[in-house]
């Protein structure tokens, strides 16, 4: 079907030069139609600044113990990811002034992932590359409620209309500058920053339960005083290639055998033994739909739920009935095996979607085993290390049903397992309610819109 829009060469010449039809699509401009019934802030007249970060090459200035760099993917609704970013030395940070992030800074993604504002909220000054920075007058409006509407269907619109040029994509600073923020009473403003903040609070006491977890898991399992060698050379006899039928060295490098050797000192049980592995299923790309039901790839599997995004894929209703065997249950668990293998997730709640074929869905045998503390020591460095071992050597890592099978699940004593699966479900439970006031917050920065245009 088609879709077109009609603008006045006299909007052409207010609308900043630009000439492509993604800028005037029927969407953006009903957006912009509902914000000029507002009397709104424009984004320069409440901010101290708005600038971009560092753009450019930093690797030479990386290290392994600096001062953390935030980069463009990093940028989430709400808050930023903080695991697995990159560091660079502290007398690089001190000359990268203008991309130093303070507490309270707004930030989005310049290229790339767009849509998403992010606050920082921690106390110590990191750094930045390719994203921008605004710093809010918090004299004149709340930054909470600046960074809800950000993330609101017609913030994000906004955003994802500034942003131009080519593939890849930039946010222009100028465009963003006339950023329109409605204008609403500071009683409003400050509950929905309440929200917000109600919501930062749970999303770490998830990430304090989950790392006391896993340190009572490392501790448990001994990984806290073992130490992994990676000498420059090492040896394996030929009866070892023969009986792994491997012949590629990675699989005998000496941290691997120290793992072998600690896992003879534990009681384990190899996964097959303790549950049923279901592989999912692939589609074919001529079956995805531009909205639907959720088909689920290993890129939305987390450790702590199913992670939903702009890139995710859909199938219709009636593809998914013929499919629905494949749509995981409450109690199972939901292991990656493709890509980025060894990623494993409960499921407590009612998924409607289905999983693909890089995904296998585990059915316990016994299930007043701690399905909690399975996922979390699937998660955990004694297992990652398994499945390194198995995955190594390839240039597509695939990880293989029969080695999924022979994956050693370590067992602790009952009492263990209990508590560290009551601490994991709780961190889970918390996260959960840290999503539903984001939702609150963002739902009712709609409303108002939706109200205003009612009357």
């Amino acid at each position: 079907m088609a879709v077109w829009s009609e603008v006045k060469f006299s909007d052409i010449n207010n609308s900043y030069g630009r000439l492509d039809s993604e800028y005037y699509r029927p969407e953006y401009l009903e957006s912009d139609k509902i914000l000029s019934t507002f009397d709104i802030y424009k984004l320069k007249e409440v901010s101290h600044k708005i600038d971009v970060g560092f753009v450019g090459t930093m690797k030479r200035y990386y290290c392994d113990n600096g001062i953390p760099l935030i980069q463009t993917q990093q940028v989430k609704e709400y808050f930023l990811n903080m695991n697995d970013f990159i560091q660079i030395t502290p007398e690089f940070h001190k000359k990268l002034l203008k991309s130093q992030i303070n507490r309270g800074d707004l930030l989005i993604a310049r290229s790339g992932s767009f849509g998403k504002a992010s606050i920082y909220l921690e106390n110590e000054i990191v750094n930045s590359s390719d994203i921008i920075i605004i710093k809010i007058d918090e004299n004149k409006i709340n930054p909470f409620y600046v960074l809800a509407f950000l993330n609101s269907k017609n913030g994000s619109s906004q955003l994802i209309r500034f942003s131009s040029g080519g593939l890849q994509g930039h946010v222009n600073l100028t465009i963003l500058e006339d950023f329109k923020i409605p204008k609403i009473k500071i009683e409003v403003q400050n509950h929905i920053a309440s929200l917000v903040l109600k919501s930062y609070e749970l999303t770490k006491k998830s990430q304090s339960l989950y790392t006391q977890a896993q340190e009572i898991l490392e501790r448990e399992l001994g990984l806290d005083k073992l130490v992994f060698d990676k000498p420059l050379s090492y040896e394996a006899r030929l009866s070892e290639v023969v009986g792994n039928n491997r012949a590629d060295a990675d699989y005998y490098q000496i941290p691997f055998r120290s793992l072998g050797n600690h896992l003879k000192n534990l009681k384990t049980i190899p996964l097959g033994k303790m549950a049923t592995i279901i592989k999912g299923i692939e589609v074919g790309s001529d079956s995805y739909v531009e909205s639907g039901i959720p088909f689920l790839r290993v890129s939305n599997i987390k450790e702590k739920g199913i992670s939903l995004g702009n890139s995710d894929k859909y199938i219709s209703s009636r593809l998914y009935s013929a499919l629905k065997c494949y749509q995981p249950q409450v109690g199972e668990l939901l292991l990656t095996k493709d890509g980025t293998p060894g990623v494993c997730y409960t499921v407590t709640d009612e998924i409607e979607g289905i999983v693909s074929g890089g995904i296998v869905r585990l059915q316990l045998h016994d299930n007043s085993f701690p399905k909690e503390y399975l996922s979390l020591v699937v998660n955990s460095r004694i297992c990652k290390m398994q499945i390194d071992q198995e995955c190594s050597g390839a240039l597509i890592v695939h990880w293989k049903p029969n080695s999924i099978r022979k994956l050693k699940i370590p067992v602790l004593s009952d009492s263990t397992m209990k508590e560290l699966g009551r601490l994991v479900s709780e961190s889970k439970k918390a996260l959960t309610e840290s999503r539903q006031l984001l939702e609150q917050a963002k739902r009712r920065v709609e409303e108002l819109i939706e109200q205003a245009v009612q009357k």
